[in-house]
């Protein structure tokens, strides 16, 4: 379901559901954002599927009844990325897992809060799933913030999940009801 929504600097950012063409751009928009900040969990030249790798990775979205991979885009640019991915197993398959990703240069305009509401939205739509988790590093406050405001829980805390540059950095568990 494509949705469309005016960001506070008066642009419009599309998002619509990741196609297989999208794949060689996907890999370009992974490694541009990898680099951006920590708050990732790859880093520049670290994902290395191929462009055929990736638009099977997205057929398999498109084709099971429990995911999705959608893309927003301002002005037929690829500024953010958000994917619900979850399990086919039947004592597994009605939790997602939710993450999501914008450029840096776009972030502070309301993109992460529009892709996580179409998220939601497309959740709740669906029969087979009745709730959303993530997983947030503990120093990342503003996504922090944004989960907690669209009605996500604390759930526990992973401790030293991540290390970057020697220092190592606990997980925040977040679910939600759907």
């Amino acid at each position: 379901m494509p949705s469309s929504t005016v960001l506070k600097n008066g642009q419009s950012l599309e998002i619509r559901e990741a196609r297989t063409d999208d794949a060689a751009q996907l890999l370009v928009f992974v490694e541009q954002v990898s680099g951006e900040t920590s708050f990732h969990s790859i880093g520049p030249g670290e994902f290395d599927l191929s462009a055929e790798q990736e638009a099977n990775f997205l057929r398999g979205c498109q084709a099971s009844s429990n995911q999705t991979y959608v893309l927003g885009f301002v002005d037929d640019e690829l500024v953010a990325t958000a994917s619900v991915m979850a399990s086919p197993r039947p004592r597994l398959r009605h939790r997602g897992d939710l993450g999501m990703s914008v450029r840096r240069s776009f972030w502070g305009l309301g993109i992460g809060t529009a892709m996580l509401d179409h998220l939601i939205e497309w959740t709740q739509e669906n029969p087979m799933l009745t709730k959303l988790d993530l997983r947030v590093r503990e120093d990342n406050t503003i996504a922090i913030a944004l989960y907690r405001g669209r009605g996500f829980d604390d759930e526990g805390v992973l401790c030293k999940q991540v290390c970057f540059e020697g220092v190592f950095y606990d997980l925040i568990a977040m679910g939600i009801e759907v």
